[in-house]
C-alpha cells in the first residue's frame, strides 16, 4: 500500500512539473495563456495545473495536459513541428548517456596528475574558442529540418525506383547478349558457311572444266 501511495505521489509531482514547464513554454512561445475551450479566462496550462487535487484520476490530469499540448501546438508553428518531428524520429528526442566507469584508485600519484594537467594546459584555448565558436553557429530552420524528413519517404521510393531500374537494365543486358550471339552465330558463322560452301562448288566447276579441257585436246 506504501507503495502504491509512493509511486502516485510522484506520478502526481511529475505531472505538475510537466504543467509548470508546459506554462513556461507557453509563456515564451506565445507570449500570453492560451484560455480552455470552456472558459474564456482559465489558461490551458493553468487549468492542467488546478487538476493536482487527489480526487482527481491521474489520468484526467494527463488528458488535461495533453489537450493544453495540442492547444498549443494549434498556436505556436514550431511546437507543432517538433511534435510532428517526434511523431517521425522519436529517438533523436532520446537521450543517450554514455556508460561512465570509475576511474581507479591509486593508478597515478599526484605528480603525475599535475604533469598530466600541465601538459594538457596549452590545449584549454584552443578547446575554448571551439566551444565559443560552435555556440555561435546557427540552430537550423526547424522549418528546413521539416523538410529534410518529409524527404525521406521521398528518397526511399527513389531508392526502390533505383533498384527496379537496375534489374530491368540487367535484363536488357541479358536480352542484348542473347542478340549478339544469335547475330554471330547468323550474320558472321552463316555468311562463312556460305562463302566455303561457294569455294567448294566453284573448285569443282574447274575441276569439270579442266577435265572436259583435257579430254578435247587429247581427242584432238
Amino acid at each position: 500500500m506504501q507503495h502504491t501511495l509512493d509511486s502516485e505521489s510522484l506520478a502526481l509531482q511529475t505531472l505538475s512539473s510537466l504543467s509548470a514547464r508546459l506554462s513556461r513554454i507557453e509563456h515564451a512561445l506565445v507570449g500570453h495563456p492560451l484560455t480552455h475551450p470552456s472558459t474564456t479566462s482559465t489558461p490551458l496550462s493553468l487549468h492542467a495545473a488546478k487538476i493536482n487535487h487527489r480526487d482527481h484520476s491521474i489520468r484526467a490530469r494527463l488528458s488535461a495536459l495533453e489537450a493544453a499540448l495540442s492547444r498549443l501546438a494549434s498556436h505556436s508553428k514550431p511546437v507543432h513541428d517538433l511534435l510532428l518531428l517526434h511523431a517521425s524520429i522519436p529517438e533523436i528526442f532520446t537521450d543517450v548517456l554514455p556508460t561512465t566507469h570509475p576511474p581507479p584508485q591509486g593508478s597515478l600519484t599526484l605528480d603525475e596528475k599535475a604533469a598530466v594537467v600541465l601538459s594538457s594546459a596549452s590545449h584549454v584555448q584552443s578547446v575554448a574558442s571551439q566551444l565559443v565558436s560552435l555556440r555561435d553557429i546557427p540552430v537550423p530552420d526547424v522549418d528546413t529540418s521539416v523538410k529534410l524528413v518529409e524527404l525521406g519517404d521521398r528518397l526511399d521510393k527513389l531508392t526502390v525506383l533505383q533498384e527496379m531500374q537496375g534489374r530491368e537494365m540487367g535484363e536488357l543486358r541479358r536480352r542484348s547478349l542473347k542478340v549478339l550471339e544469335r547475330w554471330y552465330e547468323v550474320s558472321v558463322e552463316g555468311v562463312n558457311e556460305c562463302f566455303a560452301e561457294w569455294d567448294e562448288r566453284v573448285r569443282g566447276c574447274e575441276r569439270v572444266v579442266g577435265r572436259k579441257l583435257h579430254e578435247e585436246e587429247t581427242e584432238n
